[in-house]
């Protein structure tokens, strides 16, 4: 009985956290560039896909949910860009994760609905998908030497209801090695993937 007590706790910390009830996470930061607010009509198109098949880069894709405390929570979701090999990464070898690294920058864009409550977003949902069934999730870099405006890392940032928060988020990969998909799976939604075009 404990035991189920502790893990029901847990898992209500987590819903809490990933869907932006935490008062304490800051807001999106107010400078030109790093969060956007635009009408809704000039908001990523949405598309709900029609198969297994990965959207294209710049499709968004729409949300909807019931945050924890029984508010409504939705929102549209866009991968933008992927470029690879990346310029303006100024980081030294030593920060990837491997011999023969190569840099790549994913640009990704979330917007909170005119209707939703503050929608919390971060790096961590974020990965590469490749052929042989394998991810690498988003590394949380930031600071000097990665390209701006950066995707929030840590605690993340709240998105207000009718706004939109875009951002970059720096990977490193072996050098030789393309990803096949961007994933975006935040926990208890099912994973949205988009293709990453063929060099």
């Amino acid at each position: 009985m404990r035991t189920r007590a502790t893990v029901s706790l847990i898992a209500a910390g987590l819903i809490l956290g990933l869907t932006g009830c935490n008062s304490n996470v800051p807001e999106a930061s107010d400078k030109p560039g790093d969060r956007e607010t635009t009408p809704s009509a000039a908001k990523s198109p949405a598309t709900k896909p029609k198969s297994d098949a990965p959207l294209k880069l710049r499709a968004g894709t729409h949300w909807s949910d019931t945050d924890n405390d029984g508010s409504h929570i939705s929102g549209t979701t866009t991968a933008l860009s992927y470029i690879q090999p990346a310029t303006g990464v100024d980081l030294p070898n030593e920060a990837a994760d491997f011999k023969n690294p190569t840099w790549a920058v994913l640009e990704v864009k979330v917007c909170a609905d005119d209707s939703s409550t503050s929608v919390l977003v971060a790096q961590d949902p974020w990965a590469l998908g490749f052929a042989d069934d394998t991810r690498l999730d988003a590394p949380s870099l930031s600071g000097s030497g990665v390209p701006k405006p950066e995707y929030p890392t840590g605690n993340g940032a709240l998105v207000r209801a009718g706004t939109c928060l875009r951002g970059k988020i720096t990977f490193s990969l072996e050098h030789g090695t393309r990803p096949a998909t961007v994933i975006y799976a935040p926990m208890g939604r099912d994973p949205i993937e988009w293709a990453v075009p063929k060099v």
